[in-house]
């Protein structure tokens, strides 16, 4: 059969149908049915010889002089004095980059059991998220609280940097298979190039005001991204499954190891802080939201909390402590009984200050998360090249035989030029 296949493959199936084909059930694939009619695969099929049906239909018939039409017309017209095409693909890069990226998000659209582990996996670990924090207060414990909330919820939207390791492993066999596809396939053919394959916050009580969830949503946004980026980065490289989900726990430990929250900055060593902590991409991600979810909150601490002591005789709390906190931030009150009571934070500011995380960076940080993003998109598209065309290109240019080509031809050039002279 070479016609059109009409919508919902209605033409093709009304062409078997009208040439004795049994009648397609309704909720049948269409592809399966055709290889079932015509026996595909089954040697004990004694119906109709399908070739000799194509030839006698009225389908053939109209289609075999649709294309004598077509090469009159062109016998008939006038001809150009270049016809040669030099491109190795039929279609303009943007179109390829189009298609690909549509037939794609189609692909995944209909792929039920992968959106699904997906949706799951954010839905429920936010629920986790939520309830484990419910209703933070202002307590030192409770800005310690807001940090672990986040530190959770960097896997993506509510739980933040425990789910992204199973999401990553979700999309790695996806990748690897569609490079798989184009590789036995869609290069050899040419359909198209290598470039164009390539191309939780209320229920813990953050802050409502609608600059910061407007903020934080930009950021897990921008983490979505980044943790896609960063699974296809390592697939990219990986020959295979198997050794690409086993990369993800290594690459994982040392971004989040050193990210500030595991160990506090200044718990690091000396070696790792001076170059490591900078370099972590989570370092970035986590003062941006720590930032925003701490800043201008105020700290009260809990009885529990407060370091007791009292103050000398003939000074109140606040004059004999005032100094020390105007230098290390803080505030004192008077407990019961004349004891003085200190809390070591004042501010949400001061808490996320203990960790090297500012207000003040957190613009900057979503820059710079960007660039992260970036360099893992130019990752995937450096190492499918090489994997795809590249480094067969290098090993080929590389090799004895084009060794001596280059020497070949670089002696028939000195000779011609010997010759002129």
């Amino acid at each position: 059969y070479l016609g059109d296949l009409g919508h919902d493959s209605r033409k093709l199936l009304d062409y078997f149908e009208s040439n004795g084909g049994k009648k397609c059930p309704p909720n049948a694939n269409p592809a399966e049915y055709m290889l079932e009619v015509i026996g595909a695969g089954n040697p004990d099929y004694k119906g109709r010889d399908w070739g000799d049906v194509w030839e006698k239909s009225q389908q053939n018939q109209a289609l075999a002089q649709e294309i004598q039409q077509v090469v009159q017309e062109r016998r008939n017209a006038a001809t150009s004095g270049d016809t040669n095409d030099q491109r190795e693909f039929a279609m303009p890069m943007g179109t390829q980059v189009y298609t690909v990226v549509h037939r794609n998000f189609v692909a995944y659209w209909r792929s039920k059991d992968y959106l699904l582990g997906k949706f799951m996996l954010h839905i429920f670990t936010g629920i986790f998220n939520a309830f484990t924090f419910w209703d933070l207060g202002h307590s030192s414990i409770d800005m310690q609280s807001r940090l672990f909330s986040i530190f959770m919820a960097s896997r993506p939207l509510t739980a933040v940097l425990t789910i992204s390791p199973p999401l990553i492993q979700q999309l790695q066999p996806k990748y690897l298979e569609l490079r798989n596809i184009y590789m036995s396939r869609e290069r050899n053919s040419k359909i198209y190039s290598w470039f164009a394959f390539s191309s939780w916050f209320w229920p813990p009580h953050f802050s409502y005001s609608s600059f910061t969830s407007a903020s934080v949503w930009l950021f897990i946004m921008l983490f979505e991204v980044f943790y896609v980026s960063f699974g296809q980065a390592i697939a990219s490289f990986a020959p295979n499954e198997l050794l690409a989900s086993l990369l993800v726990p290594l690459f994982f430990l040392f971004v989040v190891s050193f990210c500030g929250v595991v160990v506090p900055y200044q718990g690091l060593p000396t070696f790792w802080r001076s170059w490591m902590y900078w370099l972590t991409p989570f370092k970035y991600l986590l003062e941006g939201l720590l930032g925003l979810v701490t800043h201008g909150q105020p700290v009260q601490c809990d009885e529990s909390e407060l370091a007791r002591f009292p103050a000398p005789p003939g000074q109140t709390c606040e004059s004999y402590t005032g100094p020390y906190v105007a230098q290390a931030g803080g505030y004192v009150t008077t407990l019961s009984g004349g004891l003085c009571g200190f809390c070591q934070y004042a501010n949400g500011d001061e808490f996320a200050a203990s960790f090297n995380v500012y207000y003040s960076n957190v613009w900057r940080d979503y820059g710079i998360f960007w660039g992260f993003c970036a360099f893992n998109f130019a990752i995937v598209f450096i190492c499918s090249w090489l994997y795809l065309q590249g480094g067969r290109n290098i090993k080929s240019s590389l090799s004895p035989k084009a060794r001596k080509e280059r020497k070949a031809l670089a002696k028939r050039e000195r000779e011609a030029d010997g010759d002129k002279a």
